[in-house]
């Protein structure tokens, strides 16, 4: 049986916590309305030692946090203390994104809010994309074999083994790091996944078939913020490469067996890539609808024996023996979790 004593003792702690708790919230909200009073009087000085305990010992509910931050943040901005007040307002948005103060604030202060809103320190999140693909295939034998002496395969020009290459729509997911880098300029980087189902005709077995290829992707881009607004959103454009680790490379046979064609594919290809964007911001997010083209080259990953691409060409599928254009065309949406500082 428990020592009744002991319940007396943690019972009257657990009292004396919940009363502590709530005599301190009620005082901080006291010194709110009294921070409002001496704002509204001049007393500028008086705001930031009142309120500070309340912002260090987070005694105030969601709304009466931000109002003490806007008074803090204000009174250093009348006081010329700039840095200051820019720290406060970076509190701010770290907690509502599309903050509006009151019409009555100084000037300096709305500006800024503005301002900083436009470019967080930081972002981070994840990006959902669907992409279609162009191809060009062209060097069937590049290297490989003489033209001279290999001008057919099974009466076949080695330039026409296949034909009416057509892709489906192919799904891609990112996570993204975004680091400001200027008042304008971000770099942009993170790593995903792509895959891509590819259809066509195989002339030399004389029937439709398809290949798959999946990618591990890491985007290296610089973006750029565009001095025009769409309702307070920034429209951005961007710049840079797509680097592109081949993650598979599956070909459907003839026996309808999947066989893996890594071995002579090349591991690592990069694209070129063009993207314009929109930052849509909510009160905790921002949400990145963007069009993105790339181009790029996948290419065989060696020569091979005479044997060895007999043995390829007559035993699988010719799209492996292609250096492959790829042109991409994507649009994705990210969620991106701003970070001001």
């Amino acid at each position: 049986m428990k020592n009744p004593l002991i319940v007396k003792y943690f019972f009257l702690i657990g009292v004396f916590t919940f009363t502590s708790h709530s005599l301190l919230a009620q005082n901080c909200q006291q010194k709110l309305k009294l921070a409002n009073k001496y704002y509204q009087e001049g007393k500028i000085e008086l705001i930031i030692d009142l309120l500070q305990p309340c912002l260090a010992q987070q005694k105030l509910d969601k709304k009466q946090i931000l109002e003490a931050f806007d008074l803090t943040s204000n009174a250093f901005y009348l006081m010329d203390s700039i840095n200051q007040g820019a720290h406060y307002i970076s509190s701010i948005l770290n907690r509502n994104l599309t903050y509006k103060t009151s019409p009555d604030r100084p000037y300096s202060f709305k500006n800024e809010l503005f301002e900083i809103s436009q470019r967080p320190q930081t972002q981070f999140g994840l990006e959902i994309g669907l992409n279609l693909s162009s191809v060009h295939l062209d060097d069937v034998f590049n290297g490989v074999f003489d033209l001279n002496t290999a001008q057919t395969i099974g009466g076949i020009k080695v330039d026409n083994l296949i034909s009416e290459v057509k892709s489906e729509f192919g799904m891609s997911l990112k996570w993204i790091f975004i680091r400001k880098i200027g008042i304008r300029l971000e770099l942009e980087s993170g790593i995903g996944i792509q895959k891509i189902n590819y259809n066509y005709l195989d002339n030399y077995k004389g029937q439709k078939t398809f290949i798959s290829i999946t990618d591990w992707q890491v985007p290296v881009m610089m973006n750029y913020r565009l001095p025009w607004l769409l309702e307070g959103n920034t429209i951005n454009i961007q710049l840079g490469t797509v680097l592109r680790v081949l993650n598979n490379w599956d070909q459907k046979q003839v026996s309808g067996s999947i066989l893996s064609l890594d071995n002579i594919r090349t591991h690592f290809n990069y694209d070129f890539a063009l993207g314009i964007f929109l930052n849509v911001k909510t009160k905790y997010f921002i949400v990145r609808p963007r069009f993105t083209y790339s181009m790029g080259l996948s290419s065989r990953a060696k020569k091979l024996s005479w044997d060895q691409n007999i043995k390829y060409i007559y035993n699988s599928p010719s799209f492996v023996n292609y250096n492959n254009h790829f042109n991409h065309f994507s649009i994705s949406v990210a969620l991106l979790k701003p970070k001001f500082k």
